[in-house]
């Protein structure tokens, strides 16, 4: 890249890893963030360089990653097992959810594990620690399989 497009290339990117990771009522206002970041260049600048960026990268925003089927395996197994987390009185769901994105976030950075699909892994994680917490996790375990 050319030096001159770098500080673009540098908020585009962060641009994309907040539509990415935030909830939507925490992405920046663009216009805001063009304004405060200082980077000397305008919205629509910063959106045709994010194209540019995902066209390189052949990447798509809306394809599902091993984070999105955790939280939604997560979901669905606090809310038909509530008993999940009766055995960690000191975690609310967001937290015990938190522990286990950590440990997803360990075995992406494994490259042996990257050659599975990313609804495996998270079902993975999530069925290794049902089964620690839960007598009868076998059956949800089957089931989120059949969701996945």
């Amino acid at each position: 890249a050319h030096p001159k497009y770098l500080s673009c290339i540098a908020i585009s990117c962060f641009f994309l890893a907040a539509k990415t990771v935030e909830e939507d009522e925490r992405i920046p206002v663009l216009k805001v963030l063009a304004r405060d970041s200082f980077c000397g260049c305008s919205s629509s600048e910063i959106l045709r360089m994010e194209r540019i960026i995902l066209d390189k990268l052949n990447w798509d925003l809306h394809t599902a990653t091993p984070l999105d089927f955790l939280h939604i395996f997560h979901a669905i197994a606090v809310s038909t097992r509530p008993q999940l987390l009766f055995s960690l009185p000191r975690l609310s769901p967001s937290q015990h959810l938190a522990v286990l994105t950590k440990q997803l976030l360990h075995c992406m950075a494994c490259n042996q594990l990257l050659q599975f699909k990313g609804s495996m892994l998270a079902l993975a994680m999530v069925s290794l620690e049902m089964e620690k917490l839960i007598p009868d996790w076998l059956p949800l375990t089957i089931e989120l399989l059949q969701k996945a």
